[in-house]
Order: structure tokens, then sequence, then C-alpha cells
């Protein structure tokens, strides 16, 4: 017989309270359950690789308006009940008990609209579930839940939830006017709270953060997938450091409306490195009408974060409430940190680019071919260009990777053991080529004109491995892993008269081929070898 004291078991119970309420790891056992119950035909629409493009493509309109092919994922519509029960459990393990019944409530608005127009967009079951990457509670992996009015995407890397941005909630009507449901009202705390701010605050202190007597039509954040920073850059408003203690404390009242909606244990992870308020660079602006009757438009931004909120459209009964990271929506800038810093395969690397300026790269003609987004180099020429690692020590034997991503008939390439020249094709060195479906017949990872692939081992619209090793005489490229091209530079190897193409030293350039191509490269390192 096994005997259990009283303090055995008081630590057995804080310990399965700590891996109960682990939402990472409960995220992770609902999704592969969720997963596990699908036909293929399901799991099709429901589940995509990590890094697919698909993953930051959130909208908040409803799916007949999101162009080209609608929303994506697995609408509620097409589950079985038991699909929709482990469905409804992925939800739950994100939500506080508060935001599963906003969800819920804004679903119902659907419902009634649906019933009062009869149009199928405005379907109830038309929200949709959408996994990325395998769910795995030590694994990196995402999710989405979706619909009009609503969009809730998670990011999440070695059990730890690194982002739960873009978080949209609407509500038409916000508040119902007619019918059975009458009375009832949704996202009334982000509306409330507002104007108890706003009328807490001094003339003087209004001067600062009312910017028009109009307010804009919608959020200015919109459905990028990105926050254009120079819409909120330099901030205006009031700043939290000409509020008092009071008046700190219902703002941050006001902030904690949207993270409530989370599980607490969710938030946390979220504000380890990132405060929801920043104690002296957080700012207030509002816009339009000064009672709810009025058009009104509210936002609150720090650093990092943005809270948006309007309330314009249909005789001021349409709500749009937006949570947004200015550098981290997706986990986008914790991403890249992890990857540069966090992963074993990076240890020993140089990062050649910080996801989010062209430091350390030197265009040469047409330099507008070249701009950062959303964390990527993109390349996409009007004419030919080049862009130039800037180094002081030339690069001789090295191993370089990067991801790459190709619009269809698109082409570029990665020169490598190159120096910097004006304009022209570069002379010096060798490209990797960069070509998955362009009409040139070499295709990525070939060595340009000296081993050249005729068949594409990647596909465009797709984020792709690319490494190239030299050395001494040896090249090696490699795509999501494996060998393409392995060339050994002969003894007598001659230097071409229009383009050198031999071993030496040098530098690495991006190609910008052409106007009708978009290529685009993240996460670039080296590592020089002796």
């Amino acid at each position: 017989m096994i005997k259990i004291t009283l303090t055995t078991f008081s630590c057995l119970c804080i310990l399965f309270q700590a891996f109960a309420h682990d939402p990472a790891t409960e995220m992770a056992s609902a999704a592969q359950n969720f997963l596990n119950s699908l036909e293929n035909d399901q799991k099709k629409k429901a589940f995509y690789p990590f890094r697919n493009k698909e993953r930051e493509n959130w909208h908040f309109f409803p799916g007949n308006f999101i162009q080209p092919n609608g929303r994506m994922g697995l609408p509620v519509k097409e589950m079985t009940s038991p699909q929709r029960t482990l469905a409804q459990t992925l939800l739950s393990s994100a939500l506080s008990h508060r935001g599963q019944i906003e969800a819920s409530t804004v679903i119902l608005l659907e419902q009634i609209l649906y019933e009062k127009e009869g149009r199928e967009m405005r379907n109830p079951d038309l929200y949709h579930y959408t996994i990325f990457g395998t769910p795995d509670k030590a694994g990196t992996w995402g999710w989405r839940f979706e619909g009009h009015h609503l969009s809730l995407n998670f990011s999440l890397v070695n059990g730890r939830i690194f982002s739960v941005t873009p978080s949209f909630w609407g509500a038409s009507p916000a508040k119902v006017t007619e019918g059975k449901h009458a009375g009832l009202r949704v996202l009334s705390d982000e509306e409330a709270k507002a104007f108890k701010f706003l009328k807490s605050l001094s003339p003087p202190q209004k001067k600062m953060a009312i910017l028009s007597d109009k307010a804009p039509r919608d959020i200015y954040s919109g459905q990028d997938n990105t926050v254009n920073r120079s819409s909120f850059f330099p901030p205006k408003g009031l700043p939290i450091t000409k509020m008092n203690p009071r008046q700190k404390g219902w703002l941050t009242d006001l902030i904690k409306v949207y993270a409530a909606k989370y599980r607490p244990q969710v938030v946390d992870q979220i504000t380890v490195k990132k405060p929801l308020l920043h104690p002296t660079e957080t700012f207030f602006v509002w816009s339009g009408g000064l009672t709810p009757e009025s058009g009104h438009y509210y936002r609150v931004q720090t650093p990092d974060f943005l809270f948006e909120y309007a309330n314009t459209q249909n005789n001021v009964n349409h709500v749009h409430a937006v949570w947004r990271d200015f550098n981290g929506d997706f986990g986008r800038d914790l991403l890249a940190e992890h990857y540069a810093e966090n992963h074993s395969e990076n240890k020993g690397w140089t990062s050649m680019f910080d996801g989010k300026t062209l430091n350390g790269w030197k265009p040469n003609e047409n330099e507008d071919s070249f701009w950062v987004k959303d964390g990527c180099i993109v390349a996409n020429a009007p004419g030919r260009c080049h862009l130039f690692y800037q180094t002081k020590k030339p690069f001789i034997n090295f191993e370089f990777k990067t991801q790459v991503m190709t619009l269809p008939n698109s082409n570029a390439g990665v020169y490598f053991h190159t120096r910097f020249q004006d304009e022209g094709w570069p002379k010096a060195g060798f490209e990797c080529q960069v070509n998955n479906t362009y009409h040139d017949p070499k295709k990525t990872a070939s060595i340009y004109g000296v081993v050249d692939c005729l068949e594409a081992p990647a596909n465009d619209d797709e984020w792709f491995d690319l490494y190239i090793k030299v050395d001494g005489r040896k090249v090696i490229t490699k795509v999501n892993g494996k060998i393409i091209s392995e060339w050994t530079q002969p003894d007598d190897w001659k230097k071409g008269s229009n383009f050198e193409r031999i071993l030496g030293e040098g530098t690495f350039a991006l190609q910008g081929h052409d106007p009708g191509s978009t290529v685009l490269f993240r996460n670039l390192f080296v590592k020089r070898l002796p």
C-alpha cells in the first residue's frame, strides 16, 4: 500500500493545478484532438504549415468579401457534432469565461441578422478554425478562429504563447433594438469605460486628447497584417505622464477589458516582456462626439501595443475593437528573436539582417528595388538592382542560410564571393539562382552557369530554406536540407571574361531581377569557416 501524506497530497494538488492551468499545453492537446477527429478532406482545409503565408492572412469581413478565394480554414458548418465540441474545447483553452460569453454573443448577432436578412453570408456556422504547424506543447505552431467580426490569432513556441494579436472583436448591432433579443448589448465595457475616462479629463487634458470632433469611419489599423507605423508615430494625444493616479487607474481598467477576454495565464505570458501600459510612453486619443449617441473613436497606444475602438457606422450601432502589436502581431518580433538567439542551429551564426531595416546592406542602381516588410527583405526591382552585404573582412570559407519565398514567375539570386559595383550584373563571384517558375530553365539552387538544375526544388508562395557552403574549392547548395548542387572547382579553372565565376573571397548580394519578379528573404545568417 502506498501512503500519501498531507504534505505529499498538497504538492500533488499544486502540481496538478499548475499543469491543468497551463494554457499552452492545453491548447496543444485540444488542437491535436481536434485535428485527429477530422477526415482527410477536412484536414486539408484546417491544416497549414506554420510558415505558410496564410497564417498572417487575417480578416474581419464576411467571407464573401475576402478576395480571391474567401476565408480559409474549416468552417463549423462542415463539422460533425463531436468535431464541433472539440473545436469549442480549443477555443475554451484560450478564452476566459468572459471571452467565451462575448464570442458566443458576437456569433449570436450573426444568427439574428441571418434570420432577418436570409443571406448565407450571415450563417453563424461560417466561423473557421485553422491550425498552423503541428500542435506540440514544446513546438512551434499556431491557430486561428475567425469569422465575421471575430479574428483571434495565436502563436506558440516552446510551450510559451508568444502572441494573441491581431485580436479583433466586432458587433453589429452593438445593441439589439428589436425582436426577442431586444436590449442585448455586446462589447459595452469598451465604450463605457472609455467615456468614464474621457469625462474625468480636465479642459487642458481634453485639448491634448481630442484630435477632432469628427470620428473616422473605422479603425486606422484596418486589416493589414502589419500595422502601418506611420499612422501612429510619432504618438499624438494625451500622454500618461499628464494623467493623475486615478485617471491612470481608469485607463488601466479600460485596457484590461481587451485583455480580459483571454485567460489570465495567457495574458501573463504575453506581457512578460511587454507591459499592457507603458509607465511613461502611453498615449490616449479621442475623435468624434462626446456622448455615446454620436459617432466616436479612441485609441490607446504604447511603444508595443495598440488598442483601437470605433463606433461610427449604422447610426452609431456598429463596433470595431482591436488589440494589435506594432512589431509582434503573429508573434513576429519574438519569433525572429527566438530564431536568431535561441535556436541551437543558429548558435555560432551571425545574423545579417535585423528584420526592421536595411542597415548593413547597400544597393547599387535602382535603389528603391529593396525594402523591409513584415520582417522580410522584399526584392522587387523597377529595373535591375543588387543589394550588397557590407563587411570589413571578406568571406572565404563560410556557411550561409536564409528563408526565401518566391511569388509566381519571379527570379532572383544570392551572389557570393562577389564585390560591390555601381551597376550591372555582378562580375565577381557566383550566383545561387532563385527561380521556381520563371521562364529561365535554371532553377533554384543552381550555381548559375556552372551547375544548372532544371527542376525547381521548391514551390512559389511557400517559404523554403536555402543554404550555401563554400569550403576550399567545394561549393554545396541545399533547399530544405536536400543537396541540389555540389561542385568542386577544378585546378585548371580559369576566370571568365564577362563573369569571373572563380572562388576567392568577397561578400554577398541579393538580386532584384526585373519589375515582374517579387522575392522575399528573411532570417539571413552566415558562419565563417576555417
